[in-house]
C-alpha cells in the first residue's frame, strides 16, 4: 500500500507540487475563500438557517460561521464545543460531523472522534461517536452515543489510518457512520468488527431492529449495526435527493425514481481501484486480507459504478440540486478528490438503476487536497481543505 494514501504525507505530496495551470478549472468557475488560517477542518453542515457548524481535526473544536454565503463571512473566534483529549495522530482526530434533521427543534449535533485514552484499561484510545446539545452558538449536554469503537491501535503511535468517520442522515431518519478497515484489511469481512462497515443507527446510537445483520440476541454487537460491508476506507456519503428530475439517460438528470433515494459512497482503494458506490443494505463492496479491491467471489459482493485506476484518494460527494451553475450541471454527483484536488462531475445513465457511468468534467482543481464537499442554501457548492473553507463560484461574464 503506497504511504500516498495517508493525509499527513499527502499534504506534503500536493501543496508542495507543481504549479497548478488555470485551464485545468473549466472557464468561468473560481474559488473564493470563506474561511482560512483553520486547524484541518474536515467535515461540515449547513443548519437550516444557514449557519455552517465544521470540525477542526486537529483542535478538537467544533467552530461556527454565522453568515458563510455573505460576502464578509463571520467566523466566531470560540468554538462551539471543545471534544477531546483528541488523538490526531496520522489520519486521527475530530472527523465526522452532522445535524440531527430536527436540528432546529432539538439542537442536536453528532460528531466522530479519535480519543486519546490515559490508561489502557480505564481509558483506552479509542473511536467515539457523540452528539451535543446546541443552544445558541454554544455546545452543551455532551453524550456517548457509542463508546469504545475500534481506533486500530491502543497507543498514540501505531496504524493510526483509515478511520472513516464520515456521517450522514438518511431520508429514514437513520445516522449512518463510515469506519475503514484500520489498517487491517481482514477486518473488513468481519461482521463481528465495526471496522470496513458502513453502519447504521438509530439517532439514540441503538441499532435499529430492521439492519440487514441485527441480532435480537446481541443488540449491541457490531453485527447488528452493520449496514455494508467490505470496505477499506469510505470518505464521503451522500444520499440521492428525492426530487422529480429527468430520467437518468446518457446525458440526463440524475436523480432515480421520486421518494427512493440511495445511498453513494467514495471508496479509496489500495494502490489503485478507487471506487464510486452505491451502498445497498448487506451488500459486500469487496475489501479483505487479500489487499485486493472489489473480489467477486465474496457472499453478496456488489460491483462500483466507477472505478479509478490511479490514486486520486476520493473524499466528499454531494448531489447538485441548486441553479447557480449551468444547467448541464444541476441534478448532477460531484465529488472531490484529497490527491489532485479536484471537483468532479458524473454523468449517471439508467432509469430505476445505474447501469452506467460516465465522468463528464473535471470541472475544478484547488491547489491542495480537497475533503468534504457540500452544496449551500445559496446554492453553491463549499468545499474544505486542510487550511480553510472555500465555495465555489461559477461568472459567465468574458
Amino acid at each position: 500500500m503506497r504511504p500516498i494514501r495517508c493525509f499527513p504525507l499527502l499534504v506534503v505530496v500536493v501543496l508542495f507540487g507543481s504549479a497548478l495551470s488555470v485551464s485545468e478549472s473549466r472557464a468561468g468557475f473560481s474559488e473564493a475563500p470563506v474561511a482560512t488560517g483553520l486547524d484541518f477542518p474536515v467535515a461540515m453542515a449547513f443548519a437550516p438557517d444557514g449557519r455552517l457548524f465544521f470540525t477542526e481535526r486537529f483542535s478538537g473544536k467544533v467552530r461556527l460561521i454565522t453568515n458563510p454565503t455573505s460576502a464578509n463571512p463571520r467566523l466566531l473566534p470560540d468554538a462551539v464545543y471543545r471534544f477531546g483529549p483528541v488523538s490526531s495522530f496520522f489520519e486521527r482526530g475530530l472527523l465526522g460531523l452532522a445535524l440531527d434533521p430536527d436540528f432546529q427543534n432539538n439542537g442536536y449535533l453528532y460528531v466522530y472522534y479519535s480519543h486519546r485514552g490515559r490508561d489502557s484499561k480505564t481509558d483506552p484510545y479509542r473511536h467515539r461517536l457523540m452528539r451535543i446539545t446546541v443552544k445558541g452558538d454554544r455546545g452543551e449536554s455532551p453524550v456517548v452515543l457509542l463508546d469504545r469503537l475500534p481506533i486500530g491501535s491502543a497507543s498514540e503511535f501505531g496504524a493510526g489510518n483509515h478511520n472513516g468517520g464520515i456521517l450522514a442522515f438518511g431520508p429514514d431518519g437513520k445516522l449512518y457512520l463510515s469506519i475503514g478497515d484500520l489498517a487491517t484489511p481482514k477486518n473488513s469481512q468481519d461482521l463481528d468488527s465495526f471496522a470496513g462497515k458502513i453502519l447504521r443507527l438509530n439517532p439514540d446510537g441503538t441499532a435499529p431492529t430492521d439492519n440487514p445483520f441485527y441480532d435480537s440476541k446481541r443488540p449491541t454487537a457490531p453485527r447488528s449495526y452493520v449496514y455494508a460491508f467490505g470496505l477499506r476506507n469510505s470518505f464521503g456519503l451522500t444520499f440521492e435527493p428525492r426530487l422529480s428530475l429527468p430520467d437518468r439517460q446518457a446525458g440526463g438528470g440524475q436523480a432515480g425514481p421520486p421518494g427512493k433515494a440511495r445511498l453513494f459512497a467514495t471508496e479509496n482503494g489500495p494502490a489503485t481501484n478507487d471506487e464510486l458506490d452505491i451502498i445497498e443494505p448487506g451488500k459486500n463492496y469487496g475489501w479483505d486480507d487479500d489487499r485486493i479491491s472489489g473480489v467477486r467471489n465474496k457472499p453478496g459482493y456488489i460491483d462500483p459504478i466507477l472505478v479509478y485506476h490511479r490514486t486520486i484518494a476520493p473524499t466528499g460527494i454531494v448531489f447538485y440540486t441548486g441553479t447557480r451553475y449551468p444547467e448541464v450541471y444541476q441534478g448532477k454527483l460531484f465529488f472531490t478528490d484529497w490527491n489532485e484536488g479536484r471537483i468532479r462531475v458524473v454523468t449517471l445513465t439508467g432509469r430505476d438503476s445505474v447501469d452506467g457511468v460516465s465522468v463528464q468534467d473535471d470541472l475544478f482543481r484547488h491547489r491542495g487536497g480537497v475533503v468534504d464537499l457540500k452544496m449551500g442554501p445559496d446554492g453553491l457548492l463549499y468545499f474544505t481543505t486542510p487550511k480553510g473553507i472555500y465555495r465555489l463560484i461559477y461568472d459567465d461574464a468574458p
